[in-house]
């Protein structure tokens, strides 16, 4: 009995001497019990559209189409998923697909500076026909606070049928703050 009586009262000094060594709040700041257990992460929605032009390995024009959506981890860091329709040079012609990849980008510069460099690198597989590598490097023009314009150059790698293609890419998105 004596234990449980000296336990308690040392846990309940413990107690004590924690909460006389945090720092109140300043008065303007209005403290909840949920602030702690909701994190958001910022996200980012693209819309872009690609021309890819077969260099080196041999000549053809695939064009892609589709949306990406983003987590900003940091004003300069941010990781998505990409969905996009392709219309590529196929055996008999013009085929067309799905192409998913998940894609890291770092942007250089400030958040609030009216032109910034995304940097990019995405990997991703192609149904029917292999694996993708996509490098970008580009422009991004903030016309408004919340709505970007980019454009970018982008090498990419696609294997098909037990061959490495290369192609040069332009591409245009438009990406929304959400």
């Amino acid at each position: 009995m004596r234990t449980r009586v000296g336990f308690v009262m040392l846990l309940s000094l413990f107690v004590a001497s924690m909460a006389s060594a945090e720092e109140p709040a300043p008065a303007n700041v209005a403290l909840r019990a949920d602030d702690s257990s909701t994190v958001s992460i910022p996200l980012r929605l693209a819309i872009q559209t690609e021309a890819a032009g077969g260099v080196v390995t041999g000549r053809f024009y695939n064009q892609l189409v589709g949306l990406r959506l983003d987590a900003q981890f940091s004003p300069q860091v941010s990781f998505g998923g990409y969905l996009g329709y392709v219309n590529l040079k196929g055996k008999d012609g013009r085929a067309s697909d799905l192409l998913p990849y998940a894609q890291l980008e770092y942007r250089t510069g400030a958040p609030g500076d009216a032109v910034r460099i995304p940097l990019r690198f995405a990997s991703g597989y192609l149904p029917r026909n292999g694996p993708v590598v996509r490098l970008a490097a580009g422009l991004a023009f903030a016309l408004t606070p919340r709505v970007d314009l980019v454009t970018e150059l982008a090498p990419m790698v696609w294997v098909t049928n037990n061959q490495t293609l290369l192609s040069t890419n332009l591409a245009l998105e438009l990406a929304f703050r959400l």
